[in-house]
């Protein structure tokens, strides 16, 4: 997962989003805490003003009516209560709507002072105002009060309770557009990736030679670089066909002559044979090594090449070459078959195959290709002496040989794996259907396009 830039992306900005959602979320609710806390408690005290411009002290007695204008200081279980308490804490005056409170504990507040407290009675919790009152001229001898003023906080906890659910509706909701917008914005953002990815693609497949197109700025230098490096890459492997063309025509003229005197009647008959030996061996090693030069500057643009019309030639070719052991040959390919690479690569696989195919098989040999679910399948079988199992991985090294009695130097196998290895394709080897062996190549990533 992450290794996707926008999945990265997403993970890293929906977390820093989440952060900022539960910082807003804890900061929205705690603002809305205080403001109705202070408002509250503003209440109170204008409640506590009111109360007051109505009582009076005279002949030494607090003197409160029993109807208040606020109703709900005269309606029971209201939720808005009052009460009066002298020095030592005692009822001197209680709204009707506080005749079933339990008693109020606290400290005392002095005159002019508001205290404020929560308190939980009776399983509910309430807020208490308490105000120092002092009636008469200034003196320590005038009786001193406290003024209670107390409600219920059951609708103050469900208005919180109601703005957190509707703040977090709001905020869920606002980061999930924000995400969706997000999203929008990666994808527009990354488009020109998308694209380079694709018309990489399109030069793999063989559909186009160099990335074509108008790429945003931060992507020029990279697919500049790119068709540069292609570029060079064909140069170089235009060097390389050029060498082996004059590396060719400088040894044939040589190996024309040593041929030639193979012939010659002075030499005795194991002279001869070891020059053609050595002659064998120049000719065969020389191509193994030429063709691996070719196979390792294998072009990054790779060309889409049909597979029956290469198998159809070679088994032609080898209907010729072994025509004295008149050999079926039969061909099972699936039209929609293709190989990405070089045709000189295919060429060069199938034809050894083939080859040790017809040399060593008795009356028929099978050469088969379809697609698979990752990729395309290959295999080669003869009815020949087969390949023992402990021989599967000794056979495919270099110049190693089963059957030495046959001309050759062991090098087919071995040139086989070197260009399959850099296709990333395997080769394995099991019992043929027909009696003899069957060589299975699997091309990944190749399959009908």
């Amino acid at each position: 997962m992450l290794n996707s830039l926008r999945a990265r992306l997403m993970l890293f900005t929906t977390l820093l989003l989440a952060l900022l959602m539960l910082g807003i979320g804890v900061w929205l609710y705690q603002s809305f805490y205080y403001a109705q806390v202070n408002g509250l408690q503003e209440r109170l005290r204008l409640h506590g003003y009111s109360l007051l411009a109505l009582a009076d002290y005279r002949s030494g007695k607090l003197w409160v009516p029993d109807y208040l204008p606020e109703e709900r200081f005269n309606t029971a279980g209201s939720g808005l209560y009052a009460k009066i308490l002298d020095a030592n804490d005692t009822v001197v005056w209680r709204s009707l709507s506080a005749r079933n409170l339990p008693p109020v504990s606290g400290l005392a507040a002095a005159p002019g002072e508001w205290r404020y407290s929560f308190a939980h009675m009776q399983n509910e919790e309430y807020m208490i105002a308490r105000l120092g009152v002092n009636w008469g001229a200034a003196g320590n001898d005038n009786p001193q009060f406290n003024l209670l003023m107390i409600e219920n906080l059951t609708d103050f906890n469900q208005q919180l309770v109601n703005y957190r659910n509707s703040m977090d509706y709001a905020l869920v909701t606002f980061a999930v557009l924000l995400i969706i917008m997000q999203l929008l914005i990666l994808r527009w953002g990354l488009a020109p990736l998308r694209r380079v990815s694709h018309d990489l693609e399109k030069l793999q497949r063989g559909e186009q030679a160099d990335l074509t197109g108008e790429y945003p700025r931060e992507l020029q230098p990279l697919t500049t670089n790119l068709n540069q490096l292609l570029q060079s890459e064909r140069a170089q492997r235009e060097r390389y066909r050029n060498m082996l063309a004059d590396l060719s025509h400088s040894l044939k003229t040589p190996l024309a002559v040593m041929s030639g005197m193979v012939h010659q009647p002075q030499l005795s008959d194991d002279d001869r044979q070891e020059l053609e030996r050595q002659i064998n061996t120049m000719s065969e090693r020389i191509r193994f090594q030429l063709q691996r030069a070719v196979s390792q500057a294998q072009s990054f643009s790779l060309q889409k090449v049909a597979v029956k019309p290469i198998a159809e030639s070679l088994l032609g070719v080898m209907k010729k070459v072994y025509a004295d052991k008149q050999l079926t040959l039969e061909l099972v390919v699936d039209d929609d078959v293709f190989f990405l690479g070089d045709d000189n690569d295919l060429t060069e696989i199938i034809g050894n195959l083939l080859d040790n195919a017809c040399k060593y098989g008795h009356r028929q040999v099978l050469i088969s290709a379809h697609n698979t679910s990752s990729g395309w399948q290959l295999c080669v079988e003869d009815d020949g002496p087969g390949v023992a199992d402990e021989q599967h991985e000794h056979i495919l090294q270099r110049g190693v040989r089963l059957d030495t009695m046959t001309a050759g130097q062991g090098l087919g196998l071995a040139l086989v794996s070197g260009i399959l290895a850099l296709y990333d394709a395997r080769l394995g080897i099991r019992e043929s259907l027909l009696g003899g062996a069957c060589f299975i190549l699997e091309f990944e990533n190749q399959g009908a396009l």
